[in-house]
């Protein structure tokens, strides 16, 4: 009953809206979505920032946020409340949308607009779409409303082209296998960039950061309820100590949760820094010297950089139980530990250079094709269709 009213409600919300496509579309109008947070971050923000600085004056782009008012209006850039009339109107006279997940299904785009899907994750791990929610007659019509609408979906590897493909129903030919924008800066080297980052969390010399950012849990495994925080009581002040051991200098340790993530009770005690309010996620990832993490898929992104990852999770096997994954656990390349001993073991016995063959030999199996000229080459594209 939940899938047929949801559907429904999409396909009333497009009646509603269909008057609106009277008005023309403009040919260098964008309408930018990150459907992961809703704020200025991820993918859509560094295509908006390369056509700033590639083609200034030519775009005009609409930025679609929870809160327009924590944003000052730019040169060429507005920012926009998402699902607000301005949010509909700019949507159907856009000739670019670009996503990093969704927030369109529902609207009546047409035909001469280009909808770019950036997606927000990496790799092919946690099982989504109709392999989550059910695959029924009604939810596959569901999922067609965004399928059919969609131009070009990024792919960050070959595996992810397959799951995403069957998993949402979009044709494999609208793939697109370039990477995401967001990971061209942990591919390319920019010391000014991860400079400037260390300045702004105030690390001072020769301290290194240690990232723990788990991804959101649903209470009970129900993924109709609100996300909440676990930080599975990890010891911060035994993790910098077993770093300090194994790789030497001074840690501070940053905690970072979910964007997605409702009920923020839970965090880790003991002297940490919180950057779960800290916008841009491949920022931290950028200056962050090692990440642990639990099933997130910023662990894809972390990876390029070369850097140790360790994954940590006491309901580990509960997970491998409750959640159906794409790529067994067993296969991801990252030491894995269920409590502070074996976590505090993990990286005490760290082999940087077995951990390097693991990492190469899984993106290899991924099939992965993160070229570090995303942002540029969605850029040139949207340019290339508008003018």
């Amino acid at each position: 009953m939940d899938g047929y009213l949801h559907y429904y409600k999409k396909i009333f919300m497009r009646l509603l809206l269909y008057p609106l496509r009277i008005f023309p579309i403009k040919h260098n109008r964008i309408l930018m979505h990150n459907d992961l947070a809703y704020n200025y971050s991820c993918n859509p923000k560094f295509v908006t920032e390369y056509l700033q600085k590639k083609y200034p004056d030519q775009f005009e782009i609409f930025f679609s946020v929870r809160n327009p008012k924590q944003y000052s209006n730019q040169n060429n850039i507005r920012f926009i409340k998402f699902n607000s009339l301005k949010y509909f109107f700019y949507t159907l006279t856009s000739k670019v949308y670009l996503t990093n997940s969704g927030g369109f299904s529902y609207i009546p785009l047409k035909k001469k607009q280009i909808v770019i899907n950036t997606h927000h994750g990496g790799g092919a791990y946690k099982k989504i779409g109709r392999y989550v929610y059910g695959d029924t007659t009604i939810f596959r019509k569901d999922l067609l409303l965004s399928a059919n609408q969609t131009t070009v979906f990024l792919s960050t590897c070959k595996k992810f082209t397959d799951v995403v493909s069957d998993s949402l129903l979009v044709p494999k030919c609208k793939f697109w296998e370039i990477g995401m924008p967001r990971n061209d800066i942990l591919l390319n080297k920019n010391i000014k960039l991860y400079q400037s980052i260390r300045n702004k969390l105030k690390l001072k010399a020769g301290e290194r950061l240690v990232l723990y950012a788990p991804t959101y849990r649903k209470y009970n495994d129900n993924y109709f309820k609100d996300s909440i925080a676990i930080s599975y009581g990890i010891d911060c002040a035994r993790v910098c100590s077993a770093l300090k051991t194994r790789f030497g200098g001074e840690w501070v340790f940053g905690f970072r949760l979910h964007p997605c993530v409702a009920n923020r009770n839970e965090l880790p005690k003991g002297n940490i820094m919180d950057l779960s309010d800290y916008e841009e996620m491949q920022e931290l990832l950028l200056v962050a010297d090692v990440m642990i993490n639990d099933f997130s898929s910023s662990m894809w992104d972390f990876m390029l950089t070369g850097k140790p990852s360790f994954l940590y999770a006491k309901d580990l096997e509960h997970y491998i139980q409750t959640t159906d994954v794409e790529t067994p656990i067993n296969e991801w390349p990252f030491p894995k530990s269920t409590n502070n001993d074996e976590l505090e073991k993990s990286i005490l016995e760290f082999d940087a250079i077995q951990y390097e063959k693991n990492v190469k030999k899984h993106y290899a199996e991924l099939g992965g094709c993160e070229s570090g000229k995303a942002t540029q080459l969605v850029g040139d594209y949207i340019h290339e269709s508008c003018f």
